[in-house]
């Protein structure tokens, strides 16, 4: 198909300002309240991970999500003040089967609330995001459609859901790959170590 044109967008995303705490209990809830009235855009270099890879990592753990929505934010914005912390794992939860094979669920409903475009003179077309889970939506299809959605091969990895930055990497990280040479080598010897083993009993035999 001929193309008639190539636009690289920039992604702002505009961080609503909130406090959030957590209400323990057997069904553990968020509270949210907006502080402020201005949203500029955020400094994403502030993040160690980029959210689909946090969301995609997070913890079974009432404080982790609690850390979680501190650090990026709320996954949508409604009128409600508080949110099931069991929401915020249902939808890691829906990212982690997209991540592993499963994306048409994903790509059937693409967010647009939350999403708009901005032509700026000077800096061309921007995507515009001001809530969460758009943003992760947009991280990850950008990812998928490059090849980079990748899940450790290291079965015993704590965080195995990653961004490959090379073609054909298998693991999140050298300490990953390491582990799992060391145990492959192990492996190999332990089993030339019970066939010379297996050899000497059948001469004595």
């Amino acid at each position: 198909m001929k193309r008639h044109y190539a636009i690289k967008t920039t992604i702002r995303y505009y961080k609503r300002p909130c406090e959030v705490a957590l209400l323990p209990g057997p069904h553990p809830r968020l509270r949210v309240t907006l502080e402020g009235k201005g949203t500029p855009a955020f400094d994403v270099s502030r993040w160690k991970d980029a959210p689909h890879i946090a969301l995609a990592n997070l913890r079974d753990d009432p404080k982790a999500v609690l850390w979680f929505t501190r650090t990026y934010g709320v996954l949508s914005w409604d009128k409600r003040k508080t949110i099931s912390v069991r929401e915020v794992l249902d939808n890691r939860d829906f990212l982690r089967c997209a991540w592993e094979g499963d994306a048409y669920n994903l790509f059937a409903l693409p967010p647009a609330k939350d999403i708009w475009l901005i032509t700026q003179p000077a800096r061309g077309i921007e995507l515009a995001v001001s809530a969460l889970w758009p943003l992760i939506h947009v991280l990850f299809a950008r990812d998928w459609a490059e090849k980079r959605i990748k899940k450790c091969e290291n079965p015993d990895c704590a965080v195995p859901y990653f961004r490959a930055v090379r073609r054909g990497q298998k693991f999140c990280s050298q300490k990953c790959a390491v582990l799992i040479n060391v145990h492959h080598f192990r492996a190999r010897e332990a089993a030339r170590k019970a066939k010379g083993e297996s050899r000497a009993k059948a001469k004595k035999a």
